[in-house]
């Protein structure tokens, strides 16, 4: 069966790099995950990174699989906001009327760019995408048909979603 796999970036600083702790966890899933017809990630390096880190394998980079663009300093308040937040960022992004449109967008794109690639899967096939947490969680909402005007949930560094062939969504733990 086709499915696709849709993962936060691992652990990450706040300069946006890497921590050696989001490194190993990066590898130690890389390893449960197996292999993959297809990556892909957003053009963020820490997206790009932990493509790297779970497959062996350069990512595709693909603007769709990114998040919104923001200042530094909207990032450097969104992500503060976001660790006080039930729903993280994805929380902060949803609850804001100046970003909640722009999230949806970013969400719509990641679900046309996920019915794309499995257009392009055989029928066993699989494929990870690298990508952030609002994103995430507006492309979950939307394939699950649901009203997009608060995030129910985030998802965490490694965390994601299964969408099968069907486009059915599963998430992952």
């Amino acid at each position: 069966m086709k499915v696709i796999y849709v993962l936060r970036h691992t652990e990450k600083d706040a300069a946006g790099k890497l921590t050696d702790e989001g490194k190993i966890a990066a590898a130690e899933v890389g390893k449960r995950l197996g292999r993959f017809d297809f990556v892909y990630s957003s053009d963020k390096p820490r997206a790009i990174q932990t493509a790297i880190l779970l497959t062996g394998t350069e990512p595709v980079i693909d603007a769709r699989a990114g998040g919104i663009h923001l200042t530094p300093d909207e990032l450097r308040s969104t992500h503060e906001q976001g660790k006080l937040h039930p729903f993280g960022i994805a929380g902060v992004l949803f609850d804001s009327d100046m970003y909640r449109s722009k999230i949806i967008v970013k969400g719509k794109e990641l679900v046309e760019f996920i019915q794309e690639i499995l257009g392009k899967l055989s029928d066993d096939g699989r494929a990870l995408i690298i990508s952030h947490d609002g994103a995430m969680v507006a492309a979950d909402m939307i394939l699950l048909h649901m009203k997009l005007l608060k995030a129910e949930k985030t998802y965490r560094p490694l965390q994601g979603f299964r969408v099968f062939g069907n486009l059915s969504v599963e998430d992952l733990k």
